[in-house]
């Protein structure tokens, strides 16, 4: 079989053994030295494949371990020195020139390596600066992600105060206003009118209640220095000494402080709102419970109750899911006639 054939088959075997896992190394080393073995013979017979021995310079490091790289390299330079010289009858008759050429493949080799490493080195640093880009643009989009989050935040906390100051100055006075006129009318109108200025007065003085209620909403400042269950036990005080209806708040787990506080709370005072309204109840409960990944909050009441499924659902209903569902949350209503209602949230933590 032909040497060059020989050479051919041996360097596919080395490139599907150095493919494999680092178990393969040896034996991929162990083929390197028979296809060196192979080449010399080759260059004996045919000092014109030293040509193809040259390509062991680009071997070495692929298919030998580190340690003998080196060596692998004056094995390959003393192929090509040999066949460049004529074989063993150019070295016998001259062996100065082999020496020479030796030399000579060694610079060679020396040179190729040391720009080989100087490539590598380059091309570890640019991978180390890419890294190190890479990285520097996460840390840009998450400080980019977190000024979004707090102009967001600053931004509707600013609107919330606009509309709250629009709604006190104009809707508030202008309705104060309205129950003041009412009020400083004669009482000699005639019976026939003095209802319609009571009810005049009674709707004016509910819209007054709702205005100040939005104000109250629109600028959260229950949470700025009590915690969750302070300002919740506030609010429901207040309430009930306001409605005259007993009142109470449950707290269930241990309380942990969260992004929803804020619309745990309105949630809250649109429920207490409604029973208000609505409910004609005796008592309200409201329970927190802190789980896990959960906070829950239910609102029941002992009132009229009504029917979920005709009864036509009111902006208040609604904005409470709308809070709900911007910190992933949602809302369930139960109720029944005759056996009060509760209003449950639920969210994530």
């Amino acid at each position: 079989m032909s040497p060059i054939v020989v050479l051919l088959v041996l360097r596919v075997c080395m490139e599907l053994v150095h493919q494999r896992a680092q178990e393969g190394s040896r034996v991929a080393t162990a083929l390197y030295l028979v296809h060196g073995l192979t080449l010399l013979a080759g260059v004996t017979l045919n000092p014109f494949l030293c040509v193809y021995a040259f390509l062991g310079f680009l071997d070495v490091e692929r298919f030998l371990p580190r340690r003998v790289v080196f060596a692998g390299i004056i094995g390959t330079a003393l192929l090509c020195a040999f066949g460049q010289a004529g074989a063993v009858a150019g070295v016998t008759t001259s062996p100065l020139v082999f020496v020479t050429l030796l030399l000579v493949n060694v610079g060679l080799a020396g040179a190729m390596t040391w720009f080989a490493q100087l490539r590598e080195e380059h091309a570890d640093e640019r991978e180390r600066v890419a890294a190190e880009l890479a990285e520097a643009h996460r840390e840009n989009l998450a400080l980019h992600e977190l000024l979004l989050g707090q102009a967001r935040s600053a931004g509707v906390a600013q609107e919330r105060a606009r509309l709250s100051r629009e709604i006190h100055d104009t809707v508030a006075q202008g309705l104060v206003g309205v129950i003041r006129q009412l009020e400083a009318l004669p009482g000699d109108l005639g019976q026939s009118a003095r209802p319609g200025i009571e009810r005049a007065e009674h709707a004016a003085r509910d819209c007054l209640s709702e205005a100040r209620r939005a104000v109250r909403a629109l600028a959260p400042h229950q949470l700025a220095k009590d915690d969750l269950t302070s300002a919740l036990r506030g609010l429901i005080e207040r309430w009930a000494a306001s409605q005259v209806t007993p009142a109470e708040l449950v707290v269930v787990g241990a309380p942990v402080a969260g992004d929803g506080d804020d619309v745990v709370l309105r949630v809250t005072q649109e429920s207490l709102a409604n029973v208000a309204r609505h409910a004609r109840a005796s008592s309200v409960t409201v329970t927190l419970s802190w789980l896990p990944d959960t906070l829950l909050l239910d609102v029941a009441d002992d009132g009229v109750g009504f029917d979920p499924d005709t009864i036509v659902r009111g902006r208040g209903l609604s904005g409470m899911k709308e809070r709900l569902a911007e910190v992933g949350g949602h809302l369930i209503v139960e109720s029944e006639p005759g056996h009060g209602t509760t209003i449950a949230a639920k969210v994530p933590r």
